[in-house]
């Protein structure tokens, strides 16, 4: 993969966005959180790290703001949002095997998959964010609210890794936090107490029970392992 120079901000707090009711045939962008990601969401809003916490970044995709809303309630944080945040940019149709398709992805990182944007595209354009907000806030400590696909990709980087594992990707839960600093991570991927634990690739799906009845009846799974985004 290739990316910007290392990114280092004095601080940063790393926040996979809460779970997300899924809408098949609906762009992924514009989903909104399901039951369990609002409990996700209203768990973290009481997490001690806030109290560090100087600016908040969000993508511009709906579900990252509605993961910090109870925070926002709670405290007057300056929230920004930048689209170079947003999550690799994905084709609307519906992909039965979504995890396949992500590892195709992850492996083939310079190559656009069905019309998929290409992992090392995404990767620079969220460094270049990182960077960006590191040099206007150099003494801030800030948390970004992101997403699961470009948050893999950056934490591979920083690594020094030169492609994502498929389980690293499959085992960042929704609703995650991690902690780098310069440019290292202190603190990895992790389900702080109180926060439901809710893994991309669980063996069983978990089902929401505000989604047991859509469209004509249908039951839509809360947060299933191959077709999250």
């Amino acid at each position: 993969m290739t990316a910007t120079e290392i990114s280092r901000p004095r601080k940063l707090y790393l926040i996979a966005h809460a779970c997300t009711r899924q809408v098949p045939g609906s762009d992924a962008a514009l989903w909104q959180l399901n039951e369990l990601g609002s409990k996700q969401a209203a768990a973290l809003a009481r997490q001690p790290f806030w109290d560090e916490v100087d600016r908040l970044l969000l993508s511009c995709e709906p579900k990252t703001r509605l993961t910090v809303a109870p925070l926002l309630h709670r405290r007057d944080l300056p929230v920004e949002q930048d689209g170079r945040f947003d999550e690799l940019h994905r084709t609307p149709e519906w992909t039965d095997d979504y995890t396949a398709r992500v590892a195709e992805v992850f492996r083939r990182p310079r190559e656009s998959i069905a019309g998929w944007e290409p992992a090392a595209a995404a990767l620079n354009r969220f460094c270049e964010g990182i960077d960006d907000w590191a040099s206007r806030h150099p003494h801030d400590t800030m948390a970004l609210v992101g997403h699961g696909l470009t948050f893999s990709l950056y934490r591979a980087h920083l690594l020094g890794l030169p492609t994502v594992a498929l389980k690293d990707w499959q085992q960042l839960s929704f609703a995650a936090v991690a902690c780098v600093q310069g440019g290292r991570f202190v603190e990895d991927f992790a389900v702080l107490p109180g926060v439901p634990h809710i893994p991309r690739g669980a063996a069983s799906p978990v089902v929401d029970p505000a989604d047991d009845q859509l469209d004509g009846g249908q039951k839509e799974p809360g947060c299933p392992s191959a077709a999250l985004e």
